[in-house]
């Protein structure tokens, strides 16, 4: 009994709970309307399918707002972790300003191993600019840096510009451009991507800002067979997307 009496009681009782709820009376015993007994009757509830309608136009909205500021809808960058950081620990942080759509860690190309920036995209473009409060949060003996994830506005039009047809095979070329890839993929995966051909060198396209990957990369293949086989892939999945697969504008991308 005694260890029952010192635990705290979290829920308020049925009895005080019925008492709130009683309607006050005035001096002639006629009931009081109170702000949580509203006269009027509540809105009706709109169709599911005109709920979906307007949450999808708000999230348009918001997408466009975001992207006329100059940045990525709901993503943020985080840099200066420790190596040792996992995605785990990643979504552990960040979860608590909302849901995640996903964690993409940046690794370095050699190793595979993490090297301490990832890219966090969340539901809703609101959750991501709550999380820019972790800026500065300290994890082990470094301090995070946290900020919105910025459009590269001139490489995303030069790649369109280019691959607006896919451009046609030079003469000598044994080399492919290969985009749309996820942020950490790694050399490893991309040759065991193009198992069936036989690689030369990988050769990713590396951030000088923040040091990551661009998400592309040029593979140089040992001969013209194999880059055939490569480019016939295009479009296959992997790490679940769809990755360009194209021949290199020149013999070294």
């Amino acid at each position: 009994m005694a260890a029952e009496e010192q635990t705290p009681c979290t829920k308020p009782r049925p009895d005080k709970a019925k008492k709130r709820k009683k309607p006050k009376k005035d001096k002639w015993g006629q009931p009081i309307a109170t702000a949580e007994e509203p006269s009027v009757e509540p809105e009706q509830e709109h169709p599911a399918g005109e709920v979906e309608a307007v949450v999808q136009v708000d999230k348009e909205e918001e997408e466009a707002t975001a992207a006329a500021e100059g940045y990525e809808f709901g993503k943020v960058v985080a840099s200066g972790m420790p190596y040792t950081t996992t995605e785990a620990d990643i979504r552990k942080l960040f979860e608590f300003y909302g849901p995640l759509q996903s964690v993409q860690l940046s690794r370095f190309p050699d190793s595979g191993n993490f090297r301490g920036l990832a890219f966090i995209c969340f539901e809703t473009n609101e959750d991501a600019i709550k999380s820019l409060e972790l800026d500065g949060f300290k994890i082990g003996s470094r301090y995070m840096r946290v900020e919105r994830c910025r459009v590269t506005a001139t490489s995303n039009k030069k790649r369109k510009a280019e691959f607006q047809t896919d451009p046609k095979k030079s003469e000598g070329c044994l080399s492919a451009y290969v985009g749309n890839l996820s942020w950490n993929v790694t050399e490893k995966d991309l040759r065991d991507f193009f198992r069936s051909s036989k690689i030369a060198s990988v050769r990713f396209a590396i951030d000088k800002r923040t040091g990551g990957s661009r998400g592309f990369c040029h593979v140089d293949f040992q001969d013209d067979e194999s880059l055939e086989k490569a480019v016939a892939m295009n479009q296959s999945e992997l790490q679940g997307r769809p990755v360009k697969v194209a021949y290199s504008v020149s013999n070294r991308g």
